[in-house]
């Protein structure tokens, strides 16, 4: 007996060294974080009702409630934050990386929990396109991680992922490692965690032959630092302009030069007056990875296109608030403050909208600029592309300024929300929702849908296995073909 008595004390003393760490972040809190999250989309959100019903909303937030009874950490809120904000399908409200609090950085961004892979979707396949692992080379096709076929995966993943309304494409193309999407560094380890450290992997060699194997996870840093030293850079931002054989190409990946000394206006002068010289017999805009940013620029190159002036389609902006409760507004930021108090700028609506009456204004008229681009001229199209990348892709399809070939865009005819951007940092978790704070709505009413291409290209994954690019492919025959009639 005395014995026994012994054993339990060790075993009581002892006991505090076995407990379970408590949860980084309480159940209280949690919850609390998910009532303010919650109370600020409803509130503040242009385009709440575009898609998404209160019943539907309610029920999103009671099963995160749930989830986070007990307590949770940063990676399951910030994944949690993702989902519920794409429940309102909008381009622009989505857990930013760019505004996250140092803690979700060090905790979800930085953590040990990553493939040591940069993959690529497509057609619904994953490729390698960037690898640490010795055993699993560049152009591998990934089939499988911890037994979860890529199908499944894609699936999980895409009730996290932001786009405009039906534009699944935006979503799919957000599959990926890297900036413009960055989904299977930034969620993927969430719901699909390794295993003591480690991913076991199924592959299929450009061979043809099926492995299994075993990879340790890592950092985002490590892996692209080991790919930098390897001469695998990530994607270039940089606008580009070449001349080859004839045909001009300017690239440009983004509109978004916030802060930037990149002179965009010069840019552009000077790759058409290129054009204009005589040597080019096609240009190609290269507009596939661009997000958006100032709309103008689009406005701007669209100008040296058109030989008519073209006026833009009109909307009507509208809130969801006149002044933002005080409640909210110590956890938001934006680069204006003005965003959070319309006091006489707006006229009530029905349903908890306002019209936006400051930002009102005739429809956009592009006029022609010299020098005036008289080749034939491509457009190269794609699901990355939304916002002010959208817009000019529906502007050149409208007034014919040039032919759309690749893949339809992402953004939406129905509407986007935007312009106006806040974000809200949720003060236990440090985790930061951006939310679009104008919803511009067309005035003749439009299908729920981004921009169709002239010219469709399919996905090709043996071609981009082979490092081909189809899209440019069928751009410069399309552009030979004119030159020949």
């Amino acid at each position: 007996m005395r014995r026994f008595r012994l054993v339990f004390l060790l075993l009581t003393l002892a006991a505090p060294c076995f407990a379970a760490a408590p949860p980084a972040i309480s159940g209280a809190d949690a919850q609390r974080d998910l009532r303010i999250l919650k109370r600020a989309l409803f509130e503040l959100h242009a385009g709440f009702d575009r898609y998404q019903t209160a019943e539907g909303f309610e029920a999103e937030f009671a099963a995160a409630d749930a989830e986070v009874a007990r307590g949770t950490d940063r990676a399951t809120m910030y994944r949690l934050a993702s989902r519920l904000s794409a429940q309102l399908r909008c381009g622009h409200t989505w857990t930013n990386p760019l505004n996250q609090s140092e803690a979700v950085q060090r905790e979800v961004f930085a953590a040990r929990d990553k493939l040591p892979l940069q993959l690529r979707l497509v057609a619904g396949r994953f490729l390698v396109t960037g690898s640490t692992a010795a055993s699993v080379p560049r152009s591998t096709e990934l089939l499988a991680i911890n037994e979860k076929p890529v199908a499944e995966i894609v699936q999980a993943l895409m009730p996290y992922l932001r786009a405009d309304g039906s534009s699944d494409g935006k979503r799919l193309a957000q599959i990926e490692s890297g900036p413009n999407g960055g989904a299977m560094d930034r969620l993927f380890p969430s719901l699909f965690p390794p295993r003591a450290g480690r991913y076991a992997l199924r592959v299929r060699e450009a061979s043809g032959r099926e492995r299994n194997l075993s990879v340790a996870a890592t950092t985002i840093a490590a892996r692209d630092a080991a790919l930098a030293r390897r001469g695998i850079a990530p994607p270039d931002e940089r606008w580009s302009f070449t001349l080859v054989d004839g045909i001009a190409v300017l690239r440009t990946p983004t509109f978004a030069f916030y802060r930037s000394s990149f002179d965009w206006r010069a840019a552009i002068a000077a790759a058409f007056a290129e054009v204009d010289s005589g040597r080019a017999r096609g240009l190609v805009l290269d507009l596939r990875d661009n997000e958006g940013g100032d709309d103008d620029i689009g406005s701007a190159l669209m100008s040296h296109l058109i030989s008519e002036p073209y006026t833009k389609p009109d909307y009507v902006p509208t809130s969801r608030y006149e002044r933002v409760p005080y409640v909210l507004a110590r956890y938001l930021d934006s680069w204006e403050f003005g965003f959070f108090d319309r006091t006489g700028q707006v006229t009530r609506l029905a349903d908890h909208r306002y019209r936006v009456d400051s930002r009102i204004e005739p429809p956009e008229v592009i006029q022609p600029a010299q020098p005036r681009v008289r080749v034939p001229t491509v457009a190269l199209t794609g699901p990355q592309m939304s916002s002010a990348g959208f817009i000019l892709a529906r502007d050149l399809k409208a007034s014919g300024a040039a032919t759309l070939i690749g893949r339809a865009t992402g953004g939406n005819r129905r509407g986007l929300n935007g312009g106006e951007i806040a974000w809200i940092t949720l003060p236990a978790s440090g985790v930061a929702v951006d939310i679009a704070l104008i919803s511009w709505r067309p005035t003749v009413e439009q299908p729920d849908a981004g921009i169709e291409p002239d010219l469709a290209v399919a996905e090709d994954f043996e071609a981009a296995r082979a490092g081909r690019d189809p899209e440019m492919e069928a751009a410069r025959a399309w552009i030979a073909a004119q030159a020949a009639r």
